[in-house]
């Protein structure tokens, strides 16, 4: 499944949510034809399956995110320890490509908007614990600005050269968390 689901990531990535088929999913993985209709019997099944895969890597890492924060961590640390956590969402553009189709998707099927709320909810409620702990006023808007602005910035530095994509991440991220995050 993990493959199927890894080669799915692949074909939306490269050919939009119109290209994924489970045809071009069983080429991409190499599978015999037939092999993710056997798993995943229709698209839907397929598309909230892949949905699913790409909000728990997300939530996993923001995860780690809040447990640092938890510890007691600064908010200077924890401004880098975010920058990382987007950084490193870079080294994925695949996954980041096909969660902003999905995320387009679902603005046209229901089905795919409730796969994507659980992870969705999950990260609202961590953004929102470590504004909370870093004692931002009005942390639930605080949280869906700065979540809302980071997909942003992520989606605009996927068009640009990947030698700048860091830098402009790193440097955009920090004002927009340094607005919402009082560092000494």
């Amino acid at each position: 499944m993990r493959l199927i689901l890894e080669s799915a990531t692949r074909v939306v990535a490269a050919g939009g949510m119109r290209g994924l088929t489970h045809r071009a999913v069983d080429a991409e993985a190499g599978l015999p034809q037939g092999s993710t209709s056997g798993y995943l019997r229709t698209r839907l099944a397929l598309v909230t399956a892949l949905t699913e895969f790409i909000a728990a890597g997300l939530i996993d890492s923001i995860e780690e995110l809040g447990r640092q924060q938890q510890a007691g961590e600064d908010e200077v640390r924890l401004v880098e320890r975010a920058l990382d956590l987007f950084v490193s969402w870079l080294d994925e553009p695949d996954a980041w490509t096909a969660k902003a189709e999905l995320a387009q998707e679902a603005t046209r099927q229901p089905e795919i908007a409730a796969a994507m709320a659980p992870a969705r909810d999950r990260i609202d409620g961590i953004v929102r614990q470590i504004l909370v702990l870093a004692e931002v006023e009005d942390a639930d808007t605080s949280a869906q600005a700065v979540i809302a602005a980071m997909e942003g910035v992520l989606n605009s530095a996927l068009t640009r050269p990947v030698e700048e994509r860091e830098a402009y991440v790193r440097g955009v991220g920090r004002r927009i968390i340094e607005a919402f995050v009082h560092v000494d």
